[in-house]
């Protein structure tokens, strides 16, 4: 019989796993609440949701739905930030908390790498990663068109 191995997995990679595993169940469990929040009280979002989706099943354009919002015009990107008493500006970052998770992820791995690991060619492609996945998320890389 053949003895098994432990698979000796590097701790950069454990970190990594783990950051990205209870940022994904963090914003998992705070999605499934931010639409009871939207919903309880509705005049205390940006667009209210019974306004907006009349608006939207009435066949609206986006600017004339806009129109609706506080400002009365599209408020650009990550306007959650601006309105933290919103209850949709939390749900909103949940999303991009949610979909920033490799980046988040990335930095404390590729810290982890440079300075324990010393593993400079890893470490390098990591940064390269979280570069493209920053200009993403603040709109300079547009891969969608």
């Amino acid at each position: 019989m053949k003895e098994q191995t432990k698979l000796n997995i590097p701790k950069s990679q454990k970190i990594f796993g783990n950051t990205v595993y209870w940022v994904s169940i963090v914003a998992a469990i705070g999605g499934l609440f931010a639409p009871v929040l939207i919903l309880a009280d509705p005049s205390n979002n940006i667009l209210n949701p019974n306004i907006i989706f009349s608006a939207i099943f009435g066949g609206q354009s986006p600017a004339e739905i806009w129109g609706y919002s506080e400002a009365g015009t599209f408020l650009g990107g990550h306007f959650y930030l601006s309105y933290m008493t919103k209850a949709d500006s939390w749900a909103m970052m949940l999303i991009v908390v949610g979909c920033a998770f490799g980046l988040i992820g990335l930095v404390p791995a590729v810290i982890y790498q440079t300075f324990k690991e010393k593993d400079r060619f890893c470490a390098a492609l990591g940064m390269i990663i979280s570069l493209l996945i920053f200009l993403s998320i603040i709109g300079v890389l547009n891969i969608a068109g």
